[in-house]
C-alpha cells in the first residue's frame, strides 16, 4: 500500500496552520520537576532552575567550574552531566603528585605537537544546537535533500565543516578532516617524523580510560576530549597504566555505572568500528559515495555512526532503509544529527519488539510503514508543544497518509497539543518507546 496519495506537490507545503492561530508558546518548565532523582546541585555543577522549551527540546543550562554546558535532547541531560563528572575525576588525576611526577618525565613538548594535528570541533560549550523543527516543516519530499552543492563538492567543503579552518589542518583537505573529534590518533600517525608513539597502544589506553569514567571516547565536548587527550598521554608516554590513573580517583568521581554506551563502543578499535560501519551501509544498499561522505560527516561521531548502521542493519527485510541516509547526510547541527540518530533506534526497537515495520519514508522526517498501512512517526523530544509547525506537519501527513497516524514520543506533550493531534486522528503513545539503557550517542 503506497503511504502517498496522487495529490499534487505544492498541496505539501501548503501552510494549513494559517488558518488556526491557537498555538501555545513553548513553555519553561521546572528544572527541579523535569530532572527527576537527578539533584539539580552537587560539588561538580548546578543545574538552573528554568529550562526552556522550543517547542519540542528542553534546554538546560548547567554550570561547573569548567564552564557553562548544555543539554538538549532526551536523555542528553545525564550525559552532560557524566562529562563534568568525569572532567572533575581528569582535574582529580592531573593534581595529584604520582601522574605529576609521570607526566614530568614524558617529553612535554612531544605532546604539543601531537595536541597540533588534533583538529578541535569549533562549536562552543554554550552553544545550542540548532532546532529539530525543520524535519516537521514540511511532508514533502526533496530531490535536492541529502546532495551537497556542486561548489561544496568542488571547493573540497563537507556538511559542518568550516572552510576558513581547513588551512590550518595537515593537508589542508577537509575531506580528510571532518570529523570533530575522534581523529587524533589518525593525526598523528599521518604526521610522522619525531612522533613515533605506539599509536594504536595510545588509542586503546585513551579507550579504556573513557570506559572507566562511562564517557563516550568520540565525545563532541571539546574540554573533555583535550582532558582525556592530555591524561592518556601523560599516563601512557610515563608507564602509568589506566588502573593506576582511575586509583587516584575518590570513588564517587567514577560514574560508569551510569553511562548508557555498549561495550563495543570502548572495546573496538576506531578503524575497525569504522570498516563495520562502511561494510554494513554497503550491504544494505546505500551507494558507495554516500558511505563515504556519511564516515567523513562532521557532525556525526563514530558512536553515531555505529548506532545509525546497527539501526539499519537490524530493519532487516524494511524497504527504503538506504534511501534515508540522503536525509542523514542534509542535517546541519549535531542537534539535528542527534534527532535522527535517536529516531532510527526507536524504529529499530519498535521493529524488534512491537511489529515488522514494511518500510521507511523520508516526508519531511523519517515516517514509518506498518503492516496495516499505519504511518509511525518517532519523535525523540523532550516537550511537544502545539505550534505552527507541529499543525502544519500533522495536517499535511494525515491527507497524505492512506493508513492511521501514531505518533511515539520519548518525552512529554502538551495538552493542548495532544487534543489538536487527537483531533486529527492521531493516536499518541506516550511515553511511546523509551530509549534503550545502551545508546552510545553523545
Amino acid at each position: 500500500m503506497n503511504l502517498v496519495k496522487a495529490i499534487p506537490a505544492a498541496f505539501l507545503f501548503v501552510t494549513s496552520a494559517a488558518l488556526c492561530a491557537e498555538y501555545e508558546e513553548p513553555p519553561e518548565l521546572s528544572a527541579q520537576e523535569t530532572v527527576q532523582d537527578l539533584p539539580l546541585w552537587t560539588e561538580t555543577y548546578r543545574i538552573e532552575g528554568q529550562v526552556p522549551t522550543d517547542g519540542f527540546m528542553a534546554i538546560y543550562r548547567i554550570n561547573t567550574a569548567f564552564g557553562q554546558f548544555s543539554a538538549s535532547g532526551p536523555g542528553m541531560l545525564q550525559v552532560r552531566l557524566t562529562e563534568i563528572q568525569a572532567l572533575a575525576a581528569l582535574d582529580h588525576i592531573q593534581n595529584d603528585q604520582q601522574f605529576i611526577d609521570a607526566a614530568e618525565e614524558t617529553a612535554g613538548e612531544t605532546f604539543g605537537n601531537l595536541r597540533q594535528f588534533a583538529k578541535q570541533p569549533k562549536e562552543t560549550l554554550k552553544g545550542v544546537p540548532e532546532g529539530i523543527g525543520r524535519f516537521f516543516k514540511r511532508t514533502g519530499r526533496s530531490a535536492k535533500t541529502g546532495l551537497q552543492k556542486l561548489g561544496d563538492v568542488r571547493e573540497g567543503n563537507l556538511p559542518g565543516v568550516d572552510p576558513e579552518n581547513v588551512s590550518n589542518l595537515p593537508g589542508g583537505s577537509a575531506d580528510q578532516h571532518a570529523s570533530p573529534q575522534g581523529s587524533f590518533t589518525e593525526n598523528v600517525a599521518r604526521a610522522g617524523g619525531d612522533v613515533a608513539v605506539n599509536i594504536l597502544g595510545f588509542d586503546k589506553q585513551r579507550r579504556r580510560l573513557a570506559k572507566e569514567l562511562g564517557v563516550d571516547p568520540y565525545t563532541t565536548n571539546q574540554l573533555l576530549a583535550a582532558r582525556l587527550d592530555e591524561v592518556t598521554w601523560a599516563a601512557f608516554a610515563g608507564g602509568l597504566g589506566v588502573n593506576v590513573l582511575t586509583s587516584l580517583v575518590p570513588g564517587g568521581l567514577i560514574l560508569s555505572s551510569s553511562s548508557r554506551l555498549s561495550d563495543w563502543v570502548w572495546d573496538t578499535a576506531p578503524g575497525d568500528l569504522r570498516v563495520q560501519v562502511e561494510e554494513t551501509l554497503l550491504s544494505i544498499g546505500v551507494p558507495g559515495d554516500q558511505v563515504d561522505r556519511f564516515l567523513r560527516h562532521s557532525y556525526y561521531t563514530l558512536s553515531m555512526q555505529a548506532v545509525v548502521a546497527d539501526s539499519l542493519r537490524s530493519l532487516d527485510g524494511v524497504q527504503g532503509r538506504a534511501e534515508v541516509l540522503a536525509l542523514i547526510l542534509s542535517i546541519g547541527s549535531e542537534g539535528q544529527a542527534r534527532f535522527l540518530v535517536q529516531t532510527l533506534d526507536m524504529f529499530k526497537t519498535y521493529h524488534l519488539t512491537k511489529e515488522p515495520l514494511n518500510r521507511l519514508q523520508v516526508l519531511g522526517t523519517i515516517i514509518g510503514v506498518g503492516g496495516d498501512g499505519n504511518s509511525l512517526v518517532m519523535a525523540p523530544v523532550d516537550y511537544l508543544s502545539w505550534t505552527e509547525t507541529l499543525d502544519t506537519f500533522s495536517a499535511n501527513l494525515a491527507e497524505v497518509s492512506e493508513g492511521p497516524v501514531v505518533l511515539y514520543i520519548s518525552g512529554e506533550i502538551s495538552e493542548l497539543a495532544a487534543d489538536k493531534l487527537n483531533a486529527r486522528d492521531w493516536t499518541l503513545e506516550e511515553p511511546g518507546i523509551i530509549l534503550p539503557d545502551a545508546y552510545p550517542l553523545r
